[in-house]
């Protein structure tokens, strides 16, 4: 047992974070705190959870870019919706609304994708367009500050805090969603048969087809799943910041994409784990964490995400070869 986790992709993916947090730690020391670390699993658990929604996806064997844009219509427009009824309210409702829109818009992508058999990338593409134009013609293209009464302070609802040289660090309570959201994902993708037809599809379709699947009922699965995720991340970052944007994530769907791909999925489908999902956005987080320590402008994140992109893309493309 233990001799098989020392031989896996999370484990080296692990252990090359572990090297990269000592380098910086090495390079400035005071990266090497409590408050570091839950400022880092702050900025990433949105991203975790838009990643472990595009996870099946690409384990499916496709490419989707719209989940950003279904993050922004789950956020925005409810709270223009609200705060024009005057609601004064906590959060609850938000999440509600969130969670609605994320899976309604994820069916109708799954539905579609499965009855007119529309290319993944094909379809997400005019659909990442077709959102953001709707949210700013028939909502607005202003982002709000303006915040319920209820949900003033929800943003500082600590887990567990500390003091850090920036102030106040610390694990919000929205990282419970994400431990439960990582935690009934490996479930049903190592345990079920919905999550086998999954890997089995992405592997090759065809050969699935033959065993039995349903790829129907896959696509009416994962596309749901990927758009609820989205919604919950994007209810959550706009709750956090307190800043609701008609663009959020806008552009972001290349960052969460090379992360999923950096925790070990294949690109051309049939492999992926939650385990080294996190993995890989953790990485991204912590790339984007040093450029602060380091001293690096932070326009060069980018580019330090993309030479990382690249390397394990090859790095996977040789061991595919290697395994041949």
């Amino acid at each position: 047992m233990h001799k098989r986790i020392f031989k896996t992709y999370e484990f080296y993916l692990a252990l090359l974070l572990g090297v990269f947090v000592l380098f910086i730690g090495y390079n400035n020391p005071a990266f090497f705190s409590v408050g570091t670390l839950f400022d880092v699993i702050r900025s990433q658990s949105v991203y975790i959870l838009l990643a472990l929604g595009l996870l099946p996806v690409i384990i499916l064997g496709g490419v989707d870019i719209s989940f950003v844009a279904i993050g922004a219509l789950a956020s925005y427009p409810v709270h223009i919706y609200l705060l024009s009824r005057g609601y004064e309210g906590g959060i609850f409702i938000y999440y509600i609304a969130a969670i609605f829109i994320g899976l309604a818009a994820g069916t109708l992508i799954g539905w579609l994708i499965s009855t007119f058999k529309i290319g993944i990338f094909d379809l997400s593409l005019g659909m990442n367009t077709m959102i953001y134009g709707f949210i700013h013609f028939f909502v607005g293209s202003y982002e709000s500050m303006k915040i319920s009464p209820g949900v003033v302070g929800w943003n500082t609802e600590w887990l567990v805090s500390v003091q850090s040289t920036v102030g106040q660090s610390g694990l919000h309570i929205s990282f419970l969603i994400v431990v439960i959201v990582a935690l009934v994902l490996h479930l049903f993708l190592s345990y079920s048969t919905l999550g086998r037809a999954i890997y089995a599809m992405g592997s090759d379709k065809s050969v699935a087809i033959r065993t039995g699947f349903n790829t129907k009922k896959v696509y009416l699965i994962v596309f749901p799943l990927m758009g609820l995720l989205a919604g919950l991340a994007g209810l959550t970052f706009s709750a956090l910041e307190t800043t609701f944007k008609p663009y959020l994530f806008m552009g972001k769907n290349m960052q969460v994409l090379a992360a999923v791909i950096m925790g070990g999925a294949s690109i051309k489908g049939g492999k992926g784990t939650v385990i080294g999902t996190i993995l890989g956005v953790m990485l991204v987080g912590v790339i984007n964490q040093s450029l602060v320590y380091l001293k690096i402008p932070t326009a060069w994140m980018d580019a330090f995400v993309g030479v990382a992109f690249i390397a394990f893309a090859i790095y996977q493309t040789l061991e595919t070869r290697s395994n041949k």
